[in-house]
Parts: structure tokens; sequence; C-alpha cells
């Protein structure tokens, strides 16, 4: 069976899956581009806000997220590091 994913695999997927939306993402559509049920998804997401990575916008009933520039910079340095895991990893 495949490798267990870590959080911070999880938070870049749901920053990812949001991006690829430009007018929003809603978390429905976000729960499964992820695979993560909603329940657990929201709090994740709500992290993701209160770091500065997401914004939203609508009432409690349909909600959208965008990614932030600072979610994108965290995109950018977050899978340079991962590239750069990977290779020192396969070189040792």
């Amino acid at each position: 069976m495949g490798s267990k994913r870590s959080r911070a695999d999880i938070y870049a997927t749901v920053l990812e899956v949001i991006r690829k939306y430009p007018e929003g993402g809603r978390i429905t559509r976000i729960s499964y581009g992820v695979g993560v049920p909603v329940d657990r998804l929201k709090t994740m997401v709500d992290s993701l806000y209160s770091y500065g990575l997401l914004t939203r916008s609508g009432d409690g009933n349909e909600v959208y997220y965008w990614v932030t520039p600072r979610g994108v910079e965290f995109l950018d340095t977050y899978w340079k590091m991962k590239g750069f895991l990977a290779t020192f990893g396969e070189k040792s």
C-alpha cells in the first residue's frame, strides 16, 4: 500500500487544488480533489487561512477560497525543497 501523506503534503495539495480554480474553490470541490473528508478538511483550511496562505469570501453556505501570494510563495518553496530532498535522498 502507498505511503501515508504528511500534513505538509496535504496542505500543499489543498493549496494546489484551490489554485486550479480561478473563481475560487468550494470546500466540497477541494475535498474531492485532495481526497480528505470535508470535516477534517475544514480544520486544515481554517489553519491555512489563519497562516495567511488562503483568503475566503462568502456566507456560511457558500464559502470560496483563494490562494494568497504568501500561499503561492509557500508552494514554490515547498516543492523546491521536496525536490531537493528527493534528489539528496537518491544520492545517499
